[in-house]
């Protein structure tokens, strides 16, 4: 009768165990380094990611680590957090040609690089919310693009009628009925006609108006005749468009709803020079320099009132801040007499920078304190004759 014998157990094999071991040791060291890793992150930065966790995973980070559930429930984190759920706040677009512009978040108080859409002989000529509009300004230009820089979207408008080479063109967003639309206003000429008797150029100009909701362009009002666009973007301002004209300095509007140019009856600042438009919270705010007692160089900041007086309206700029001379003497310093500034006002900072600044300067509005930016990656090599200051909304909800 044969017995029943037993298998022993089968043992593991030595070189199983070998790679079980070496899977162990690489998740430990994989942990050791992610917690190395995150231990090494300011807190401030942890901070930020933990801002836009869900609910859900917030209960469930509080109990990885005493630091971390501080976080959570301390007042900076809850501040922050409605800060970002309840306050937008736009970037400081600095844009010129090249393969790359560049945007200072205030939030993070840092610069972002953005890629330029490579558009051959097109920069971008204006901006609203999240949206760039790009054509030429040095050559004939019938067809203008717009894109999203971070969504990487484009998107190439039909040719307009009339207008061939652009002198103002600009951008608006409008929302009706949770519809995010835009409309673009372009300012240009037809032709060029050479006059051989005063050997001078003749030049008549048009208006015309795309609207986003429709994929059209119509004809609007010429503008004034006599009115020369300066290089200031202009802004937008309850429906109204405001540009600073040369040759003596003056102020322009544009009427979106009926289509029409007015001069604005304001008379502008005594000895004004390179003067700059931004709009702040439905005020309209002038920037400029000026020059006092005939050798005092100041920049001074201007905001445009309406006053009535013997029942008539009276549009007037008051001074509204001067630039501190200490500020004033380093700001200018490496600048020509004349170097046009650039200016745009963003949530409650206005920026200011020009083609040779080296830091860009911002002025609070509600505490009206200075305070220099961190130098952007456009200074010195990167930057072109065309440079402009805009504002940019990365997370407007506008669409192409």
């Amino acid at each position: 009768m044969q017995s029943n014998k037993v298998k022993p157990k089968s043992e593991s094999h030595p070189k199983t165990n070998t790679v079980c071991c070496f899977e162990n040791q690489v998740i430990s060291l994989c942990q050791t380094e992610l917690e190395s890793f995150w231990s090494q992150l300011p807190e401030e930065v942890i901070e930020r990611i933990l801002l836009w966790l869900p609910v859900a995973s917030k209960v469930k980070f509080k109990s990885v680590c005493t630091k971390w559930k501080y976080l959570l429930q301390s007042d900076t984190y809850y501040s922050r957090k409605y800060q970002i759920e309840h306050a937008k706040q736009p970037w400081f677009f600095l844009c010129t040609t090249g393969k790359f512009s560049c945007a200072f978040d205030f939030q993070m108080n840092r610069w972002h690089r953005m890629p330029n859409p490579a558009i051959p002989r097109s920069s971008i000529l204006a901006a609203a919310g999240n949206i760039l509009c790009l054509g030429n300004l040095v050559a004939d230009c019938k067809v203008l693009s717009v894109c999203n820089p971070l969504r990487k979207a484009l998107k190439q408008l039909p040719p307009m009628s009339r207008v061939q080479l652009i002198h103002k063109t600009s951008i608006t967003l409008h929302k009706d009925e949770e519809v995010h639309s835009y409309k673009i206003m372009v300012a240009g000429e037809e032709q060029s006609v050479m006059s051989t008797v005063i050997n001078s150029r003749v030049y008549r100009l048009y208006t015309e108006i795309y609207d986003s909701r429709n994929g059209n362009w119509r004809m609007a009002s010429n503008p004034l005749p006599h009115a020369k666009f300066g290089s200031d973007p202009g802004v937008w301002c309850n429906g109204l468009f405001y540009c600073i004209t040369e040759m003596p300095y003056g102020v322009v509007t544009f009427d979106l709803q009926n289509g029409a140019w007015t001069e604005l009856g304001a008379v502008m600042p005594c000895s004004i020079a390179t003067p700059s438009l931004v709009e702040y919270r439905g005020q309209v705010i002038l920037i400029g320099r000026v020059v006092e007692n005939n050798q005092t160089q100041k920049i001074k900041i201007w905001q445009l009132q309406n006053s009535k007086s013997a029942g008539t309206s009276l549009l007037t700029w008051a001074v509204f801040q001067e630039m501190p001379s200490s500020i004033f003497s380093k700001f200018t310093a490496p600048l020509a007499p004349y170097s046009p500034l650039l200016c745009s006002a963003v949530g409650d900072w206005l920026c200011i920078s020009t083609h040779l600044s080296l830091c860009p300067l911002a002025f609070n509005f509600c505490n009206k304190t200075w305070k220099w930016l961190p130098g952007d990656p456009l200074f010195p090599g990167k930057r072109t004759f065309h440079l402009l200051g805009l504002c940019f909304d990365p997370v407007s909800e506008s669409q192409l």
